[in-house]
Order: C-alpha cells, then sequence, then structure tokens
C-alpha cells in the first residue's frame, strides 16, 4: 500500500505550470516504471478526481484538488495573517519575499511577494517545492523538527559521512543563530521562523536578493525577515518567555522527542 501512495506521489509531483498535461507513456519513461503499472495508477487517480482525462488520451489534474486545496486554505488561518504582514513588509523592503512550510518531508512555498526592482529574484510560485537542505527557508524549518525527520530528509537527499555533518552542522547553526542564510551561483536568501501559540516553528518568512546585493541591504533584509516573523508570530497567539534564556526546539529527550528550549548564543 505504501509503495502504491509513494508511486502516486511520484506521479502529482511531475505536474506544474510548464507542463500541464501527461501521458501514460511519457510518465513511465520519466519514473522507469512499466507502462502498464502507470496506466492502472493513473486511471485509479482519474477515478479519485485527483487527474482528469482529457478527450486525446492524456491526463491533467483533476478539480478535486482545487477543492482540497481550499479546505486547506480555509483551515489555514495563519496565512492570512502572514500574507499582510508579509505585503507591508515587500512595500518597505521591495525585495522578493516568501512564505514557505514543512509538510511531509518537502518545504512548500504557501505565499509570495515578487520584488519592484529590475533584477528582483523571481520566485518559484505558489506550491513549488524547495530543497529542504539547500535553501534558507528549508534549513529554518529544517533545523526546528525532530531529529528522526531530520535523518530521514537527509536519507533521501543521500547525504551520507562528511556530506551529512555538513548539512547539520547548517542546521545546528540556523537553530542557535534564530535564522537561516543560503547561497547560490546567483542569489543570497535569508529565512526566519514563524511559531505558534505553542512556541513550534510552523513556517517560515524569506527574502532572496541577487548576490550584487551590498552587506548593508542585507542586513537591513535579516532584521527584516525577523521582524516579520516576530509580528506573524505574535498575532497568532505566540507569546516569547523573556526569562527562558533561549528558543523552543524539538529535542530528544530520554528517547522521545520534545518541544524544548535551546540556549542562544551569546553576541
Amino acid at each position: 500500500m505504501l509503495g502504491t501512495f509513494e508511486k502516486a506521489r511520484r506521479v502529482l509531483e511531475l505536474y506544474s505550470t510548464r507542463c500541464p498535461e501527461w501521458g501514460v507513456t511519457e510518465v513511465a519513461r520519466r519514473l522507469e516504471l512499466p507502462v502498464s503499472s502507470v496506466h492502472l495508477l493513473m486511471t485509479s487517480l482519474t477515478h479519485m478526481g485527483l487527474l482528469h482525462r482529457t478527450v486525446a488520451g492524456r491526463y491533467r489534474l483533476g478539480f478535486k484538488l482545487l477543492a482540497l486545496s481550499q479546505i486547506l486554505l480555509t483551515n489555514t488561518p495563519w496565512r492570512e495573517v502572514a500574507q499582510g504582514v508579509l505585503s507591508t513588509t515587500a512595500r518597505r523592503c521591495s525585495e522578493s519575499l516568501h512564505l514557505a512550510a514543512f509538510d511531509g518531508g518537502q518545504v512548500v512555498i504557501v505565499a509570495g511577494v515578487p520584488g519592484q526592482y529590475a533584477d528582483s529574484v523571481v520566485l518559484p510560485p505558489v506550491g513549488a517545492v524547495l530543497p529542504a537542505l539547500e535553501s534558507a527557508s528549508g534549513r529554518l524549518l529544517l533545523a526546528h523538527r525532530p531529529w528522526n525527520v531530520v535523518r530521514r530528509v537527509l536519507a533521501d537527499a543521500g547525504r551520507t559521512g562528511g556530506g551529512a555533518e555538513d548539512a547539520v552542522q547548517a542546521l545546528e547553526h540556523a537553530l542557535q543563530e534564530g535564522h537561516s542564510v543560503h547561497e547560490d551561483a546567483h542569489t543570497w536568501s535569508v529565512a526566519a521562523g514563524i511559531r505558534n501559540h505553542s512556541g513550534e516553528v510552523i513556517a517560515s518568512v524569506c527574502a532572496s536578493v541577487p548576490l550584487t546585493r551590498p552587506d548593508a541591504q542585507r542586513l537591513a533584509l535579516l532584521q527584516a525577515v525577523t521582524e516579520a516573523g516576530r509580528q506573524i508570530s505574535e498575532r497568532i497567539g505566540y507569546v516569547e518567555d523573556s526569562g527562558s534564556g533561549g528558543q523552543l526546539a524539538w529535542t530528544s529527550v530520554q528517547g522521545e522527542e520534545r518541544l524544548t528550549v535551546v540556549p542562544r548564543r551569546d553576541s
């Protein structure tokens, strides 16, 4: 049963704005699965409403996903609050900002505001999946997940030995600093957490800019996303305990994963 769900997930993840339609043979070739198995799977997904078969015999996403997405958004009240703060922050800094959440081992963009400069970073669309280990939002969110989740993400990414150690160090740094920074060949990004009423980090707010931005602007963006994360957290019920001397994060306590206080690094 789990194998079937995994195959269904892989099929659905093929769909994007650039590739909204697939044929059975194409899917089978891309996923390296038997054509007969893919045909049966896509037929089942069609009966469930998750896919729609066109008159040409190809498959598009089904409208059942739209209904499910509306249920998800209706039951994610923090998203509307966060979107308001994100828009206000974007008007001040004019750079590309997004919100991301951790779901099922993946980091998903749930909202975004494009930058206003000619060279502003172009954001992935809402619903796009970010690499958990190679993005500022991904590292920030993964750093606050239980260790068993971290292990699974490392295994799925093929990180072992020194590669795994480097990834864990990056996560520990994000946990201690309270924010995460990531650079690639063209972009610099910084992310800060959004906490719910119990202190758990449930989402991140992130700014992404070209590498050409000077250090002063990067520092200003770090302060902006940190403040945005604080405002959103407070508006959805988080109250910081100033006497705790740290922040809440998932750690292993006597073999059980619990939210515990992680001391802040001395400045």
